[in-house]
């Protein structure tokens, strides 16, 4: 296994990742629709649809987890640095599946209500989040860890969103 040497940034770089980690130990919230665009209603679902759009949305939050304890590990040197497109392409992949995932007005999970009470301002956040996630998979796409590292960041805010607009695990 190759080791990631960044000079003059190293601590930089263990620091991002151990706080990509942590933010992800706190988890991810579930987006919403926004004004503009047309928001299915769950009353207007099955149930099992609406359990399959819940579902859909702890899937991608999960892979979104995984991706971030990856590039955690990439930042701190203790990931190969060849994996970082890949990695920085599957977290905008999810983030952009997950703002699409929660335009649907579907409470459920562990969304807290706020998620659907404030929800164009929750999807804009979502918004924010995916287009910060595709500024960091380009430059993921360029193999700079320390560019990744700048941005990792407003690219992802998850211990901010999760502590406004996720519950608690149940016990």
């Amino acid at each position: 296994m190759t080791k990631l040497r960044v000079r003059g940034s190293g601590a930089l770089a263990i620091f991002a990742g151990f706080a990509a980690f942590a933010w992800h130990q706190a988890g991810i919230g579930e987006v919403t629709p926004s004004a503009s665009a047309p928001a299915a209603s769950a009353a207007a679902l099955s149930k099992e649809e609406a359990d399959g759009i819940i579902f859909e949305r702890q899937q991608l939050m999960l892979q979104i987890d995984r991706d971030a304890k990856t590039l955690g590990m990439i930042a701190a040197g203790t990931a190969p640095p060849m994996k970082l497109a890949e990695t920085t392409r599957s977290i905008v992949t999810a983030a952009k599946d997950s703002v699409e995932a929660f335009r649907q007005v579907v409470p459920g999970g562990r969304s807290k209500p706020e998620v659907w009470s404030q929800h164009a301002e929750f999807l804009q956040s979502m918004e924010a989040f995916a287009r910060n996630a595709d500024a960091m998979a380009k430059a993921g796409e360029t193999g700079n860890v320390s560019a990744v590292t700048g941005l990792m960041v407003e690219a992802m805010p998850c211990r901010q969103c999760h502590e406004r607009y996720r519950g608690s695990k149940p016990s």
